[in-house]
């Protein structure tokens, strides 16, 4: 049975859009962001990241760092390449 999460989660960490998940972001960490997911999948998801909005430009990025069946680790970075706070959207599928 394949299982689907989609969400958006604001530059500071908050969850916008989406269900079954939860986001931890560490105060004191720039540009890393956890999902954790609410029902883990049955083999690990394959997951994609987006940055949100048009004022970060074509450069600025979010990757998907870690992943595993019940969360994800994605970092967000500016144009130079460094971890930055970034709002972004996601979809994992499994």
């Amino acid at each position: 049975m394949n299982q689907w999460i989609r969400g958006t989660v604001s530059a500071e960490g908050d969850k916008i859009a989406g269900h079954n998940f939860k986001v931890v972001k560490p105060s004191q960490t720039t540009g890393a962001y956890t999902l954790i997911f609410l029902h883990d999948f049955e083999e690990t998801p394959s997951v994609v990241a987006t940055i949100n909005g048009d004022g970060w430009k074509i450069v600025d990025n979010a990757h998907v760092a870690k992943v595993d069946a019940g969360q994800c680790e994605i970092h967000t970075g500016d144009y130079y390449g460094a971890l930055a706070d970034r709002p972004f959207s996601f979809i994992a599928v499994g």
